[in-house]
C-alpha cells in the first residue's frame, strides 16, 4: 500500500529560519507590497497574474454586483465587460492577455466567458448550449481553456479551443454513479491536472493530455489518499494538497510524475493544514496555511512562499502591511516571482495585493523544478 511521504520532517518556521535563512526573515524585507484597488469597488480579490504583469480578479461595485477586473502592470484597473444583468468573475489569464471566467444571472446555467486585454469590454461564450454550466479554471498561451461543465455535482472535465470548441473529457471512471471531474490547470505542452470525486466525498488527483479526451488517475498513491493538484508549470511539476503523514490533515504538496506526492517542508507554518496554489517555471511555490477542514485551495489564516528550500510567512517578509491585518490567499505567481492574492483589513474587509520581489538578484531557481 502506498504511503504519503515528505521531503523533511515538519519544522517550525523558527527552526527553518535558523537553519536556512534567518537573515531573510529578521533582516531586510523580501517583497514590496502594492494594494490593488478598483475605483468605487470593494471586496477586491486578485486571482491570477501573467508574465507581462497583467492581473485579473473580482470585486463588488457600488450596487453590490460581482464584477471582473483586469489590472495593468502599473495597477491601473479596467473592469471587464458584462454580457447582461448578473455577476461576472475572472479566474485566469495567459501571456497573450486572454482571460477566462464566468457569468451568472441566477436564472440560467453558469456561462463560461473569454475576454481579451485588448478589448476588455467584449466577451465570447465558450458554448451556446443554454442547458449546461461551464466553469473554466485555466488557460494556457495557446488559448486552450480547461475546467468543468455539466449538471452541478455531476460535472465532467472539458477542454475548449477556438478551433474545436468545447470537448468533453468525461470522468475518471464512468461506471461510478455520480462521479464528477474537473480540470484545474494546463501547461504549455498541454499537460492537464485536476480531480475526481463523488459528490461530498474524498477528492483524488487526475491527469491528462490535451488532444486525448480522457481523465486518468494520476497514480496509485493519489487514488489511495485524498489529493488535489491545483496548478502545473512548464516542466510538468504539479502542486496542490494531499494527506499528511503524521496527522489526518491536508497539507501543501508537490506531485511526482507517478502521482505520488510529498509535503512541502514548513509550508503549513504554525498551522495544521494548508494548500499550494501555484508554482512558476522556476519552481517557486505559493499557497495558504490554516485552511480548516476545506478540501480545496481556499483562503487561509496565513500565506507563504517556498523558495531557496525555505517556506516564508509572507506577512513577515513584506516591506509594509498597508491596510492588511493578515493575508488570506496567495493565488498566483509569475515568472518574475511577483505574487498576487488578497487579505483582510482591520475591519475584516477584503482587499487585493501584489507582492514584488525587492532584491533584483533574488534566486528563484532553487524551488521544486521536477
Amino acid at each position: 500500500m502506498p504511503t504519503p511521504t515528505r521531503f523533511l520532517p515538519r519544522l517550525l518556521p523558527a527552526v527553518l529560519a535558523a537553519a536556512f535563512g534567518a537573515d531573510a526573515v529578521a533582516g531586510a524585507p523580501m517583497y514590496h507590497l502594492t494594494v490593488l484597488g478598483v475605483p468605487g469597488g470593494s471586496v477586491v480579490q486578485a486571482a491570477d497574474i501573467n508574465d507581462v504583469g497583467q492581473i485579473v480578479g473580482r470585486y463588488m461595485d457600488a450596487d453590490f454586483n460581482g464584477r471582473a477586473v483586469l489590472w495593468d502592470a502599473d495597477g491601473t484597473a479596467h473592469p471587464l465587460g458584462v454580457p447582461g444583468a448578473g455577476d461576472i468573475y475572472a479566474y485566469a489569464l495567459n501571456n497573450q492577455g486572454q482571460i477566462v471566467g464566468v457569468f451568472l444571472d441566477y436564472v440560467n446555467p453558469v456561462a463560461g466567458l473569454l475576454w481579451t486585454a485588448a478589448a476588455p469590454d467584449q466577451s465570447i461564450r465558450l458554448s451556446d448550449d443554454p442547458n449546461i454550466n461551464i466553469s473554466p479554471n485555466d488557460i494556457n498561451d495557446a488559448g486552450v481553456v480547461v475546467g468543468g461543465f455539466g449538471v452541478p455535482a455531476q460535472e465532467r472535465a472539458f477542454v475548449w479551443t477556438a478551433e474545436g470548441g468545447l470537448v468533453d473529457y468525461g470522468v475518471q471512471d464512468p461506471t461510478v454513479e455520480f462521479q464528477q471531474a474537473r480540470w484545474l490547470g494546463v501547461n504549455e505542452s498541454g499537460k492537464l491536472v485536476g480531480y475526481w470525486n463523488v459528490h461530498s466525498s474524498t477528492i483524488h488527483a487526475t491527469g491528462g493530455q490535451v488532444g486525448t479526451p480522457a481523465v486518468n488517475s494520476l497514480g496509485a498513491m493519489s487514488e489511495e489518499f485524498p489529493s488535489l493538484p491545483t496548478a502545473v508549470n512548464a516542466a510538468g511539476t504539479a502542486v496542490g494538497l494531499g494527506l499528511a503523514v503524521e496527522t489526518p490533515n491536508l497539507v501543501p504538496v508537490v506531485f511526482g510524475a507517478d502521482g505520488s506526492f510529498t509535503e512541502i517542508p514548513g509550508a503549513v507554518l504554525d498551522q495544521e493544514n494548508g494548500c499550494a496554489s501555484a508554482i512558476n517555471d522556476a519552481g517557486v511555490i505559493v499557497g495558504s496555511a490554516g485552511i480548516g477542514t476545506a478540501s480545496g485551495c481556499v483562503p487561509g489564516l496565513k500565506i507563504w512562499v517556498y523558495r531557496d528550500g525555505v517556506a516564508y510567512d509572507l506577512y513577515e517578509v513584506v516591506d509594509d502591511h498597508g491596510p492588511f491585518a493578515r493575508f488570506q490567499k496567495a493565488a498566483a505567481i509569475n515568472a518574475d516571482g511577483v505574487i498576487v492574492g488578497f487579505g483582510r483589513d482591520a475591519d475584516e474587509g477584503i482587499a487585493a495585493f501584489m507582492l514584488t520581489p525587492i532584491a533584483s538578484d533574488a534566486i528563484f531557481a532553487d524551488g521544486f523544478d521536477g
